[in-house]
């Protein structure tokens, strides 16, 4: 009541300077907590943006180096293999040049004269010499063996020429059947014991001998120690005929000294290794000096390792495959590229942690952090610093009311007014900030940061926009392609009504949206049913393609009545013509003859079929695994045959069912085991519902776990 009393009394001027007081007051105040607010808000937001980002350069730092690693790994182990292999293919048609030689002689014996081959001199250790070795069963006295050495004697200039221009050979020689060995080396002293008594040579019973023998072509030891040094070398050796018989066998050897400089000259980072595996998955030579893939003696053969993935990237590099895969080695995480060393069927590895291959990144966001702490305290420190000005400013402004115009009081008051209710707008979706009026001041500057903050914020909504618009596009690319894929299986059940000597039912669910998997059935007469499953390596779109053209090329050769095994030649010819991508697809095929239930079959390394006759369960029929089509050139495939009668059912699969996962690891798989029981669970089901039954068995069994592979069936019922 005092307060009103004293107002009343006041002048006009008073009253209308008091108002002023007042509303500036207000707003100024108002104008200090909504910046307050907004800066925090501001504050929260660049926080967090610079939080996704972080995370966003993390993702893709780490994505770009673990490509460009692998890339350079691969790039790496081939070219290193290629050397490797290089050595051992140049040490072999060394040793096929001496073959060619002695197999002249022996078959030409009138364009030569006797040239005689003297014993080991051992005053002549370290030159290159000439000389004979005998076996303990050969007599050198007989005229017949003095004859055969005489003649053969002829190959010694070939031997000196070859081992004086290579450096990489130990000793070349020609051993024959009859019991003596002309040979090139630098060690002749070796040849004698300690009593000074030349030593016998069983040349037959060595590995390179008895090998090149059987296999009548090249071959290459095992790893083993030289016969006269107690150095590590390998042989090889090559056969010698005359009309068909085996007259000798041309072999050399080598110290392997080269490969381990080789291994040892892989630059592979600070903590990865390079390491050299034979045919039978055993490590020879490593940088490591321990672990899994370390060098020792008796080394386990890595094919039949307990871990399942470095299992099964030995067995990839066994069969002559290259590769990177992320894989654990002894616990841990490593990239893991090979390539093979054909000549030798040996595989060279690169292994880098994958932990090394980070590191750069885990800097780069460490450093990205300190830098976005350091400019977040930096743009608080800055807030702060306005916050007290616009205080100090606040309280200025109070004192200059007093003697400030009302017209001056307005003209300082609705600019303030205007941005209140521009930033009280800014909600929800509502991004449009404008400001027309030109003040000079700090709500000048305040109105173009809200501006350019808002202008950020409405450029980001439409990056976030045109991501999602673009990831609708590629689902529903997808989502066709997946609906194409699965017109083009038969997806028709009964297929062939008017038949009645079978029912058919197949089913294919890719693990994504498209897959590699595929099943066919087709009449290629009257009397002759066509079945075809198949998996093709790898999975989505590429696969898909793959699959496109391997069913359309399959049924192409079929249709032209050809055996299985020919479909599946042809089949493989073509695909390997035009096969940059090297995919690769697994086929079981076979033909039906209706009349009389006589199937004949061919297996192109997919899964065994499951056969149930009448009266018996389903059985597992363990047929012959052919290669895989499209893995090698020239490769041959069998046909096989299997007698259905009235009542037999059929049961195909690819290998996405026996090995399909439940949670807990790769040793929790459905299993060939479960699967047989599912299938004489109800031996005289339909075959849909037999897939049915399979289904459900396979879904209880993963229950929410991912889908890791498709999963293809086929069912036949031949009633005759």
């Amino acid at each position: 009541m005092f307060k009103d009393k004293v107002i009343k009394n006041q002048s006009l001027g008073k009253k209308i300077l008091y108002a002023m007081l007042a509303v500036v007051s207000i707003m100024l105040l108002l104008a200090v907590l909504i910046f307050m607010f907004t800066m925090k808000g501001i504050d929260r937001m660049q926080t967090e943006s610079n939080r996704e980002l972080n995370r966003t350069i993390g993702r893709l730092s780490s994505d770009y180096m673990s490509e460009e690693t692998m890339r350079l790994m691969q790039d790496k182990a081939v070219e290193k293999a290629t050397i490797a292999d290089g050595i051992f293919s140049e040490f072999e048609n060394c040793v096929c040049t001496a073959a060619r030689v002695a197999e002249q002689i022996y078959n030409h014996p009138e364009d030569y004269a006797p040239r005689p081959v003297a014993l080991p001199d051992a005053s002549k250790e370290g030159e290159l010499t000439i000389q004979v070795l005998y076996s303990a069963k050969t007599d050198p006295e007989d005229p017949a063996i003095q004859k055969e050495l005489a003649l053969i004697g002829n190959v010694q200039d070939t031997l000196m020429a070859i081992n004086a221009n290579q450096d990489i050979m130990v000793s070349i020689y020609v051993a024959t059947e009859s019991g003596f060995m002309v040979q090139a080396d630098y060690i002749p002293a070796e040849k004698y014991d300690e009593n000074g008594d030349l030593m016998p040579l069983e040349a037959k019973e060595r590995p390179w001998y008895r090998g090149a023998a059987v296999l009548k072509r090249p071959y290459f030891t095992p790893v083993t120690k030289d016969a006269h040094t107690p150095r590590l070398g390998i042989m090889c050796g090559a056969p010698v005929f005359k009309d068909g018989k085996l007259m000798a066998v041309a072999g050399a050897g080598m110290y392997l000294e080269n490969m381990e400089e080789l291994v040892e000259g892989i630059d592979v980072g600070t903590t990865g290794f390079a390491c050299i595996m034979n045919r039978d998955g055993q490590i020879l030579f490593s940088t490591a000096k321990k672990g899994t893939l370390a060098a020792v003696t008796d080394a386990a053969d890595l094919r039949r390792s307990e871990d399942r993935a470095l299992a099964q990237v030995a067995m990839n590099a066994s069969i002559g495959f290259k590769g990177v895969n992320l894989i654990n080695i002894d616990g841990v995480p490593s990239y893991v590229a090979f390539a093979p060393m054909k000549t030798v069927g040996w595989s060279l590895f690169v292994v880098l942690p994958q932990e090394e291959v980070e590191a750069p990144t885990k800097r780069l966001l460490s450093n990205m952090e300190s830098m976005t702490d350091e400019s977040m305290d930096e743009n608080r420190r800055q807030i702060e610093n306005a916050t007290w000005m616009l205080l100090g400013l606040f309280g200025v402004a109070v004192a200059m009311a007093i003697w400030i115009s009302i017209r001056l009081s307005k003209d300082i008051v609705h600019p303030i007014q205007v941005l209140t209710e521009k930033v009280k707008a800014i909600e929800g979706d509502t991004l449009d900030f404008t400001w027309d009026l030109s003040t000079g001041d700090e709500t000048q500057q305040l109105a173009e940061s809200f501006g350019s903050m808002t202008q950020r914020m409405n450029e980001y909504i439409e990056d976030i926009q045109t991501i999602t618009a673009e990831k609708e596009r590629v689902g529903a690319e997808l989502s066709l392609a997946q609906r194409i894929q699965a017109a083009m299986l038969p997806n028709i059940f009964p297929p062939f009504p008017e038949r009645k000597e079978i029912d058919i039912y197949a089913s294919m669910d890719p693990a994504k949206e498209v897959g590699g998997d595929f099943y066919d059935y087709f009449f290629i007469d009257d009397d002759h049913l066509g079945l075809v499953i198949a998996d093709v390596s790898g999975k989505g779109i590429a696969a898909a393609l793959f699959m496109t053209i391997s069913k359309i090329t399959l049924q192409n050769f079929a249709t032209q009545i050809m055996s299985p095994a020919e479909i599946l030649r042809k089949t493989n010819e073509m695909i390997c013509a035009n096969n940059p991508a090297d995919m690769f697809v697994t086929v079981w095929i076979g033909v039906l003859e209706l009349s009389t239930g006589k199937l004949t079959a061919s297996n192109a390394g997919h899964e065994y079929p499951i056969v149930k006759l009448p009266g018996k369960d389903y059985e597992v029929v363990k047929d012959r695994h052919d290669f895989v089509v499209g893995g090698l050139e020239d490769e041959i495939y069998e046909d096989y045959e299997l007698q259905l009668q009235p009542g037999s059912k059929l049961f195909l699969y690819t290998d996405g069912l026996p090995e399909a996962k439940t949670k807990g690891g790769p040793k929790n798989m459905f299993g060939m085991e479960r699967m047989v029981d599912t299938l004489n669970g109800n031996p005289d089901a339909s075959p849909e519902q037999t897939l049915k039954a399979m289904n459900e068995a396979v879904e209880a069994f993963v229950q929410d776990a991912e889908q890791f592979d498709d999963l293809t069936m086929l069912c036949l019922e031949y009633r005759g």
